[in-house]
């Protein structure tokens, strides 16, 4: 294996892939991990809607949230960074703003990934009916995943 990309949200189960992708690792295969800004996060589903409650600039408004998703981000790819630190490993980290299963999927292929590896929580009834991320990957990606339960 080459290379590997971790999708990290910080939660258990991402940490438990990210040291679970260590640990397959060889010494110079390269790891990176992305954690996706939900684009769904930041715009609203009708400008309508929130025109009604909101009197200022939308778009001021929606970059505003976009920042703070971007600080939320970093903070979380540092914890990743400590994390590698600690099993003396070194990575790419980055985040990206889309539908989190496709830019996982399409950063995978950019980066010509071997191994694609994720966490998987319990699901709720929510996404049982909707599908996790994780799930989404799986079917989609034809790169092969790992997915590391909580």
């Amino acid at each position: 294996m080459k290379r590997i990309l971790v999708a990290y949200d910080g939660s258990r189960a991402s940490q438990k892939a990210l040291l679970k992708a260590c640990e397959l690792a060889k010494p110079d295969t390269k790891i990176n991990v992305i954690y996706v800004i939900d684009k769904d996060e930041i715009t609203w589903p009708t400008r309508i809607d929130i025109a009604l409650i909101w009197p200022g600039n939308i778009q001021e408004l929606e970059n505003n949230i976009l920042e703070i998703h971007k600080k939320h981000a970093e903070k979380l790819l540092s914890r990743a960074e400590k994390i590698l630190q600690r099993k003396g490993r070194k990575a790419q980290v980055f985040y990206r703003v889309g539908e989190p299963p496709a830019k996982i999927i399409e950063e995978a292929e950019k980066l010509k990934c071997d191994l694609i590896a994720v966490g998987s929580r319990s699901k709720s009834s929510i996404a049982f009916l909707l599908g996790s991320v994780a799930q989404k990957v799986v079917v989609k990606s034809s790169i092969p995943v790992l997915v590391v339960k909580d």
